[in-house]
């Protein structure tokens, strides 16, 4: 297992590594940062995975919605040759890890006893230790001072002032203790070529840092700056001690920081450019997500108008007396009849506003159980028939790189069966926090052939949990 933990923590530490190079040149004067976070991530993220190994998602109904059947395990010896390098390599590390302590050690021991020569002294009213040829640097861990060589107090007040800039700016970044607790992470994971480069590019960006915020404070001596830095980078002053940030940095890093000095050109548009794009395609996407606005027509009520009696007296030519007469009876009788229909109707509707009416029988509705997982009463259930099969196949399903690693997990798959006991859906509930492991689980699932599962003498379908579980020995 430590073995492929190794190998997956180096993947993670060069793709952090890649992802410092691209963003560092994104924040010119905050470059550690970046840095700090690659840092941090290469040794955090790993440790997440081999102390959690991630939770899987979930399935919506509770686990006992189904029901449960004797889990399908398989466990296969630990003997390739990555598990068998467990042993060796974490002796390796452990000794690895020691020999950086005591590395340290004699560095701090040489440290100090380098240290007992200083002098206390001050410079341009600053307070500063002379040494002979140690420096420019920052030194000390709880109570950081400015350590000089003797060749700064003949060097001329425009360059003493950017000596004791550069350091007073290590100072207030409190770049000595950032860069011991970055050593810290050396030590603890020193099988990690990653970790080593990116405790370089951190040096690096401390040191570029402070360079451009030396030339925000002093614009017009950039060429004496970088005729500086080639004077203390070919002076050979810098200290054995993590707890150290010096003008006096490693050659190795000089060249960069004079042609970072010296450059003007931005350095920022292609990235900038692929910003832009991205953002631009973000915000085309969260407008294409926003629903349009629909109208809706209501639909028009007709209303029924009951016709009502004619008033045919109103259109009545000109008749006899007698004819008229005859008229308006005949009209006043249709009145009447048509008032005492009224009533019979009003009288209707009323007793029958009275009569309590029964609800009509509620429909039978078929439910299609294999849209999602349901508990089904059932009087026999279902039975794995090819168990010995499957055992043989979770083997061969087994992720080669998970099995060497001695890498195991469990997998709750829920099955749908028919009347004839195939499965017919799966559908993974709880995964194992490997996506490997989730996979061979669900193509073993689909060779699984059961029994029905049987209610009043009647196969019915029905929805079963199983438990698959990986392990080594």
């Amino acid at each position: 297992m430590i073995a492929a933990w190794m190998l997956w923590s180096i993947g993670a530490g060069l793709l952090f590594l890649l992802a410092g190079l691209a963003v560092e040149r994104l924040l010119a004067g905050k470059r550690r940062w970046v840095w700090v976070a690659a840092g941090v991530g290469t040794v955090l993220l790993p440790a997440v995975r081999l102390l959690g190994g991630g939770g899987g998602p979930e399935g919506s109904a509770s686990a006992g919605a189904v029901i449960a059947l004797e889990p399908l395990a398989v466990t296969v010896p630990g003997d390739s040759v990555l598990h068998s390098l467990n042993d060796v390599l974490l002796l390796g590390w452990v000794v690895a890890s020691s020999l950086l302590v005591v590395g340290a050690l004699i560095g701090g021991a040489r440290f100090m006893w380098r240290r007992r020569t200083w002098e206390d002294g001050s410079l341009l009213g600053r307070r500063v230790m002379w040494s002979r040829d140690s420096g420019p640097a920052v030194v000390g861990l709880v109570t950081s001072r400015i350590v000089l060589p003797a060749w700064v107090a003949g060097a001329g007040r425009a360059r003493q002032e950017l000596v004791l800039a550069h350091e007073e700016e290590h100072l207030g970044a409190h770049d000595v203790q950032l860069r011991f607790l970055a050593a810290l992470l050396l030590f603890a994971f020193p099988w990690n070529p990653a970790l080593w480069v990116q405790y370089h590019r951190l040096c690096l960006a401390v040191e570029l840092d402070c360079d451009r915020r030396v030339m925000i404070r002093w614009p017009h001596r950039r060429r004496l700056y970088g005729d500086l830095l080639l004077r203390v980078g070919t002076g050979g002053g810098a200290l054995p001690a993590m707890a150290v940030a010096a003008l006096a940095e490693r050659r190795s890093g000089l060249e960069q920081r004079i042609r970072t000095l010296l450059s003007k050109a931005p350095e920022v548009r292609m990235a900038q450019g692929a910003f832009l794009v991205f953002g631009a395609i973000l915000v085309l996407g969260i407008a294409l997500m926003v629903p349009g606005i629909v109208s809706e027509r209501g639909e028009q009520v007709e209303e029924t108008v009951v016709p009502s009696i004619p008033e045919a007296a109103t259109e009545l030519e000109e008749l006899s007396e007698e004819q008229q007469r005859a008229v308006e009876e005949a009209i006043k009788e249709s009145q009447r009849q048509y008032e005492e229909l009224q009533q019979r109707l009003e009288e209707a509707r009323r007793q029958h506003t009275e009569v309590e009416k029964l609800p009509p029988p509620p429909e039978r509705v078929e439910t299609d159980i294999s849209a999602a997982p349901v508990w089904t009463n059932v009087d026999i259930y279902p039975v794995l028939e090819n168990r010995d099969e499957m055992s043989r196949l979770l083997e061969s399903e087994y992720p080669p790189l998970l099995r060497d690693a001695g890498i195991g997990g469990t997998v709750k798959v829920w099955f749908f069966i028919d009347e004839t006991g195939n499965v017919v859906k799966t559908q993974v509930h709880t995964s194992s926090g490997h996506q490997a492991l989730d996979e061979a689980a669900m193509r073993v699932g689909g060779e699984l052939e059961f029994s029905p599962a049987m209610t009043a003498d009647e196969a019915v379908p029905v929805w079963v949990a199983l438990d698959i579980k990986f392990a080594t020995s």
